[in-house]
């Protein structure tokens, strides 16, 4: 089932409630969500939500991989798919199928262990320790 609006807002309300001067910058999303549209569907052409992760390992290096379609060096993510149960989920799907970095290998930046879809909005944010 694909992720729903609500959960969305959910998950962007609840980083609001951590940073809400950043509320203005997210204006354009929490608009969208308003919107009949798909806002999870690759084929929304006016915005839509993806899901990457900031992977940085215990030297403090961030994990870049080649975007073959756009010729950029990104973080690793991509679209949301039918299966994703969450945002982070999303983001964890992604970070294995670019690089085969498995989920439990990485692990939520200290002090965001509890908060939903890991306190970003379609950023994962995580350290690597390189095994798994």
């Amino acid at each position: 089932m694909p992720l729903s609006p609500d959960h969305i807002r959910t998950t962007v309300e609840t980083y609001l409630a951590r940073h809400p001067h950043e509320r203005a910058q997210l204006g354009g999303l929490l608009g969208a969500l308003d919107r009949p549209t798909d806002i999870a569907s690759r084929s929304t052409f006016t915005g839509h939500v993806t899901c990457g992760a900031i992977v940085v390992d215990p030297l403090g290096r961030v994990l870049h991989v080649l975007h073959l379609a756009s010729g950029k060096v990104l973080a690793p993510g991509g679209h949301t798919e039918p299966e994703d149960e969450s945002l982070a989920g999303a983001a964890l799907r992604e970070l294995h199928e670019e690089t085969g970095i498995p989920p439990q290998a990485v692990a939520p930046w200290p002090g965001y262990e509890t908060v939903p879809d890991w306190g970003r909005v379609g950023v994962l944010t995580l350290q690597y320790s390189g095994a798994g």
